[in-house]
């Protein structure tokens, strides 16, 4: 297949990817603390900045996404649901530029990258559908990996004797800059990624450039801003105090949890990992050919491991790992050639399946998604029906638990029979509520019709 042909497919699958992400953007409701957001709090970007910076001092420190995120809460919810398509469809090609041996469109490995974002990111539901996730992990990871990338780039014409420009390094400082200021852990791994394949240029050419060190000492300011926050302190301290274990016995039991979520996230990839070493290793395969395999594994663990000193962190707090380790399988994965015979055509074979499969599971879940809407919807239209009549003690109903869905988060943040449930709170304040009781659907349906 010649060249063109190539690049229509790819930008084909580039805009069908779009357009995947895009209607599951829009089938996702609002929920959580997206509910809470106080829109009368700001009247100008001026606004925006002076709410971050009093969150700054109080709650945590990763300022650049969380503007992302009050930008974002502002706007209406089409312009997140556009803006978040393409930021994930952005964040597969960022993955694609890191893997070694491709071609220049490679379509295969670009389903394949889509195929493994779809199946096994960390909790897709909550860091990449959900507004507040994806503002905290996807666009972070996002900007994170625009680092890695473009610093990779710089390296690779370095190497080549290009002379790099004046815009090339602001570019590179300012990106790095926003990387450092990111994700506690994700950012950590990316100065480590980047710092390591520095080590590796200078082994081998013995000397560092001024531009790697700008790049890097941006990066590590951009961390020092996010780590040295006055609000981590507040937050930890919150977060220590719900612990049930302290001292020792509390790090022995974060890292018991670290190895159940590595389990759990990470351990699909790294068993591909090992499977394809053995493989070349006995096809003489030289180590040096999987260093970059090395350092995003080596980065993946240490993203994972640093939070045994973060008290109770959640499942998504492992995302930026998962997808370091995704990058190192996948840059095993294409080392397989036309000349590793069957084992070349099964891998092929292999995504054209899994291609197959996802349709249906993504139209199955689609139309589960769609059903939850729905329902969201018409809840929202009785409360605003009956606040409107002067009613503030509501019956509502819970979501069918038939629709439940992988690929929504709106389950774990739903209306509970608990009365002091903290989302049952949430509902009553972003409705401006009394009181609330919560019924099963059916039983609501029955309490509606003997209403009427």
């Amino acid at each position: 297949m010649n060249e063109k042909k190539q690049r229509m497919i790819f930008g084909s699958l580039l805009v069908l990817s779009f357009l995947a992400i895009l209607i599951y953007n829009f089938l996702t409701p609002l929920m959580s603390d997206d509910l809470l957001f106080d829109e009368s709090l700001y009247h100008s970007i001026g606004d925006i900045f002076r709410q971050e910076y009093h969150q700054y001092l109080t709650w945590n420190g990763r300022s650049v996404l969380q503007i992302i995120l009050k930008v974002f809460s502002i706007l209406p919810k089409w312009v997140f649901n556009i803006c978040n398509s393409l930021c994930f469809v952005y964040t597969s090609l960022l993955i694609y530029w890191n893997i070694s041996g491709r071609e220049k469109y490679d379509c295969f490995l670009f389903l394949l990258i889509q195929l493994l974002m779809w199946n096994f990111s960390v909790d897709f539901d909550q860091t990449v559908l959900w507004l507040g996730g994806a503002c905290n992990y996807l666009w972070g990871v996002m900007i994170i990996l625009s680092f890695i990338t473009l610093y990779r780039h710089l390296l690779g014409k370095q190497a080549g004797g290009e002379r790099l420009t004046s815009v090339n390094i602001f570019f590179l400082m300012m990106n790095a800059f926003l990387a450092g200021w990111g994700n506690e852990n994700t950012s950590g791994g990316a100065i480590l990624i980047v710092g390591l394949f520095t080590l590796s240029y200078v082994w081998k050419n013995r000397r560092i450039e001024k531009w790697m060190a700008a790049g890097l000492l941006s990066s590590l300011i951009g961390f020092a801003f996010l780590l040295l926050a006055p609000g981590n302190a507040a937050r930890g301290s919150l977060m220590k105090a719900e612990e049930t274990y302290s001292g020792a016995a509390a790090l022995v039991s974060r890292g018991l949890k670290i190895f159940k979520a590595i389990d759990s996230h990470l351990l699909v990839f790294m068993v591909v990992i090992c499977l394809l070493g053995t493989y070349f290793y006995y096809e003489k395969k030289k180590l040096v050919e999987f260093r970059e395999v090395a350092i995003f594994v080596f980065a993946s663990l240490a993203t994972a491991a640093v939070l045994i000193f973060t008290p109770e962190p959640m499942p998504r707090a492992y995302y930026g790992a998962g997808i370091y380790m995704m990058i190192a399988a996948l840059n095993m994965v294409w080392k397989i050639k036309p000349t590793d015979g069957l084992l070349y055509r099964l891998r092929t074979g292999g995504i054209l399946a899994g291609l197959l499969v996802f349709t249906f599971i993504y139209i199955e879940e689609g139309a589960n998604l769609t059903r939850i809407l729905r329902e969201v919807n018409e809840r929202e239209a009785y409360i605003a029906e009956e606040v409107a009549k002067g009613n503030r003690d509501l019956t509502l109903p819970m979501l069918r638990p038939a629709f439940e869905t992988p690929y929504s988060y709106l389950y774990e943040n739903d209306l509970s029979k608990e009365e002091e449930f903290w989302i049952n709170e949430v509902f009553c304040i972003a409705y401006d509520l009394d009181s609330i009781t919560v019924l099963e659907r059916d039983e609501w349906n029955e309490f509606i019709e003997i209403q009427e």
